[in-house]
């Protein structure tokens, strides 16, 4: 058990991506659930699937709250065009914050000119709204040579934050992979540590490791609730 002071508490519900609702079963009622935690509690962003986008920005119209959308979800294998629409019409509706998976395996491949100019195109539509950009590069299927590869990779395109995991995949986050991604990339880049995230001191763990955003569920919300923390609301 971590000894967790209440200064990193307050740092981690700040810095969480509230993804309870990012199931493949979720519905608007789901949605609407995730949004009300994040308004009591102060969460970062909530994330849903896009064809919840205009609930997910309606509901969170009004606070300081991201409305978080993923792009070429879960496996990043779509096409550049299709990932570019999908980014956009997020946007236009009221998206304020993107996760895009990139094209792994086409990274796999060697394929790098490929994968960069992927994530550029896409990226460019997100700063185009001026909202951050995460690229997502999957730790669980890649050897810490390639995260290492990855990481270097991501910089270099400019994107805002390095993903760990889509929790859709194999792996998760961890103290190694966010260590070694934190000493490739140092502080150009954020680094949100997702996948297999259960527990506050997990979270606390992973931002003491270097993370800057944490993508937590209803696993962080029970443990607040248990330590009778405070409510709040980002208006």
């Amino acid at each position: 058990m971590l000894n967790i002071r209440d200064e990193e508490i307050k740092g981690l519900v700040s810095a969480t991506d509230y993804s309870e609702a990012l199931t493949i079963t979720a519905t608007e009622d789901d949605v609407q659930s995730a949004c009300e935690s994040a308004k009591m509690y102060g969460f970062r962003a909530v994330v849903a699937f896009p064809q919840y986008i205009g609930h997910l920005a309606d509901t969170l119209k009004g606070t300081n709250i991201r409305a978080q959308i993923p792009v070429g979800f879960p496996c990043g294998g779509v096409t550049t065009l299709v990932k570019c629409t999908e980014a956009e019409q997020g946007l236009k509706r009221g998206a304020t914050d993107l996760d895009m998976v990139m094209n792994i395996s086409a990274f796999l491949k060697g394929d790098y000119r490929l994968v960069s100019s992927d994530i550029l195109e896409v990226m460019a539509v997100a700063k185009s709204f001026d909202v951050p950009f995460k690229v997502i590069i999957e730790v669980g299927v890649l050897t810490d040579k390639q995260i290492i590869a990855a990481s270097k990779l991501v910089v270099d395109c400019g994107a805002d934050f390095i993903k760990t995991c889509t929790g859709f995949g194999p792996g998760r986050a961890t103290i190694h992979n966010i260590n070694l991604i934190k000493e490739t990339v140092g502080d150009r880049i954020g680094i949100k540590a997702s996948g297999g995230v259960a527990s506050l001191e997990d979270g606390v763990a992973l931002m003491r490791a270097g993370a800057t955003v944490v993508a937590i569920r209803h696993q962080l919300v029970d443990q607040l609730q248990e330590h009778n923390w405070p409510r709040k609301t980002h208006f």
